[in-house]
């Protein structure tokens, strides 16, 4: 697909010329969209309905996109796309390849890492970190100051394919550590830490951190904060 910017759109960014922006999308000042970016991009209905009337082209997506909202001094990397009704805020920042479904909403100063996956109506808070090739499916929750290393990956149907999904909620200042795997509803407390490699199978409690197959209790957080400042100090 060449470059494509929609005489609907309001861009006060800066635009690389193969980028594609879809209908209503409003890009804030000072922002920066990277080559092959794709922003609005329709629904899985609406392709559907676009083939169908042999109008699958840019024009036509254009047409029926509802656009996206991206806020001011956010970057976004090349090869990522987002889809309509997606909501980024101020100074957000994405590696490249990453995939933001519609209705996602990212708070500001949130950093959003290469090939991550936002699959879904996924709500994430300000000044979250999610590192490379997390997964994080519809219904997912994620507050204020959360950080997700590398390949965590968060679930959201307790029997698949049940077709009832049910999402987690990962409180303020939690930490999910590389690799680990939560299953569906499972709430992370506030300060909760969850270490590499770990399966939760159940609800964590604020300032805990657990560990192993299945999660549980290794120390509290003011213990691990404790070692975390040991180890810097070196």
């Amino acid at each position: 697909m060449k470059g494509f910017i929609s005489q609907k759109a309001q861009i006060e960014g800066c635009v690389e010329p193969s980028a594609v922006i879809l209908g209503e999308t409003l890009v804030g000042s000072n922002t920066f969209i990277d080559r092959d970016v794709i922003i609005g991009y329709p629904v899985e209905d609406t392709l559907r309905i676009l083939r169908l009337s042999r109008s699958f082209n840019v024009k036509g997506l254009d047409d029926h996109s509802r656009g996206a909202k991206i806020g001011r001094e956010c970057i976004i990397r090349s090869g990522t796309v987002i889809y309509e009704t997606a909501t980024l805020g101020d100074k957000v920042r994405t590696g490249h390849n990453v995939l933001v479904r519609e209705g996602t909403t990212v708070g500001e100063e949130t950093l959003i890492g290469t090939s991550v996956k936002l699959d879904g109506a996924v709500k994430i808070g300000r000044r979250v970190k999610i590192q490379s090739n997390a997964y994080l499916p519809h219904l997912t929750v994620i507050e204020d100051d959360v950080f997700i290393a590398p390949n965590v990956c968060f679930t959201n149907d307790p029997y698949p394919q049940s077709g009832r999904l049910v999402g987690s909620v990962v409180e303020k200042n939690a930490v999910i550590c590389a690799n680990a795997t939560l299953l569906p509803g499972v709430r992370i407390g506030q300060n909760a830490v969850v270490a590499a490699g770990s399966v939760v199978t159940k609800n964590v409690a604020p300032s805990q951190v657990v560990a192993g197959n299945p999660a549980r209790f290794l120390m509290s957080r003011e213990e691990f904060d404790r070692k975390r400042q040991v180890w810097e100090k070196g």
